[in-house]
C-alpha cells in the first residue's frame, strides 16, 4: 500500500525543519498513534496537535486504543 502525505505543518512545506526531515512532508498516519511525539502517542509534538494520534482520515485524533 502505497504512504500517503501531507504537507508539513512545522515548515510549510519548506523543508527547513527537522520534523519533516527536509523533505517538507509527513506522512499521514491514518488510525495510528503518532510516532513524532517522544514517548510516541504522548502528544508532546505539534505534529498530531497534542492529540497523541491519527484518526482513519488522517486529522489529528485521540490515541487509538
Amino acid at each position: 500500500m502505497a504512504e500517503s502525505y501531507r504537507v508539513c505543518a512545522h515548515c510549510k512545506g519548506t523543508g527547513q525543519c527537522r520534523a519533516c526531515h527536509g523533505t517538507g512532508r509527513l506522512a499521514l498516519q491514518k488510525g495510528k498513534t503518532c510516532t513524532s511525539c517522544y514517548p510516541h502517542g504522548s502528544g508532546q509534538c505539534q505534529n498530531c496537535r497534542g492529540l497523541g494520534g491519527f484518526d482513519s482520515r488522517g486529522k489529528p485524533a485521540g490515541k487509538p486504543e
